[in-house]
């Protein structure tokens, strides 16, 4: 009797973990662009600081295992200190911003064994580390305004000293309103609500524009994104439809926070995220929960961090339970199901 051999129906892909890492950074420069624009260069001195830290400690790292500093060619750390980078407020202090990326890479990604094993995600357990221990060097924008706008300009005022221009975003004027109304917020204008709504929601569109760039480069799926933001509008729209006078609008989750930029560039790990497309989907929803959850009845304006972290928890149940069908199977085994028999 003769057997004939046939290949498994397997994929293949020829992207390299560089590649994809390039193509990250590719992606971002559109946010940092707008936030550069609207908040000052502070962006980039941050983004200087946090991806020379991270490349040295990840090279410290690799050196104290006895592993090739070549590894450094795939740029994750490059895109961990970017990440971290575009988090931090322009004026924030250099050391913050050090600290973060040490974090980080040491923290949040070696400690687990490095590139692959991290269960969380490393920039925003770097950025949770920071928030809850220096909540007003990581909450404090200035104010945004574009360069060569005059003497007004909101950034340049804020690097000559003028404090009174400095802020955080516009969830975080909208928790502090007070008994203020919804219209009587948006027509006050000391508090600078309009403009800064503005600004967040044109950095909100760069970093939409990143992310369908990495659709577009089928990098990544667009149903988690999709899930995720479609959760915080809908959820939103529940809670501010019971109190419209005292909880922020939908639309607001969207535009004023770092909901887009989470949805494309952090959400979408693949390896502190689920795996399975049922559990892309349900990784989003969840998240979208926990953000519309903290920005409620939470302590943080933003809620963001948090909730990715605690999403990462997740993941392996989530993988677990949304197996897919195996090929050659008619149906999927999930949980329990997929456990052999015993003999």
């Amino acid at each position: 009797m003769s057997w004939i051999q046939i290949s498994s129906p397997h994929a293949h892909n020829q992207v390299t973990t560089d590649q994809v890492m390039r193509q990250v950074l590719l992606a971002c420069l559109p946010g940092i662009s707008a936030l550069t624009w609207f908040f000052g260069p502070g962006i980039l001195i941050n983004l200087l600081f946090t991806v020379s830290t991270a490349v040295a400690a990840e090279a410290l790292v690799l050196r104290l295992r006895g592993r090739s500093l070549g590894l450094l060619n795939d740029y994750s750390a490059v895109v961990t200190g970017v990440l971290i980078g575009v988090c931090l407020p322009a004026t924030a202090p250099w050391w913050i911003a050090i600290l973060g990326s040490l974090f980080a890479i040491l923290m949040g990604k070696q400690l687990f064994g490095g590139l692959g094993q991290n269960p969380f995600n490393p920039a925003m357990a770097a950025y949770a580390f920071l928030l809850v221990s220096f909540p007003l060097q990581v909450s404090i924008w200035p104010f945004p305004a574009p360069p060569f706008s005059g003497s007004d300009a909101g950034w340049l005022n804020s690097l000559a000293g003028a404090d009174a221009l400095t802020g955080a975003t516009a969830l975080d004027a909208w928790r502090n309103k007070g008994l203020l109304m919804a219209d009587e917020f948006w027509a006050d204008t000391s508090r600078l609500a309009p403009a800064m709504t503005q600004a967040w929601a044109s950095v909100a569109l760069a970093w939409l524009l990143g992310g369908l760039y990495l659709i577009y480069r089928r990098l990544i799926n667009w149903q988690l994104p999709v899930a995720f933001l479609s959760t915080l509008f809908i959820a939103g729209a529940f809670v501010w439809g019971l109190d419209t006078s005292h909880q922020a609008p939908p639309w607001l989750h969207l535009a004023a926070g770092s909901a887009v930029f989470a949805a494309f560039f952090i959400l979408t790990d693949p390896v502190s995220g689920a795996t399975s497309l049922k559990g892309k989907i349900c990784f989003g929803i969840g998240a979208g929960l926990i953000v519309i959850a903290i920005r409620t009845w939470g302590t943080y304006p933003d809620g963001v961090a948090f909730s990715v972290l605690l999403m990462n928890f997740a993941a392996p149940a989530l993988d677990y339970y949304t197996r897919p069908r195996v090929y050659g199977q008619s149906r999927a085994k999930k949980g329990l199901q997929s456990k052999e028999p015993k003999a």
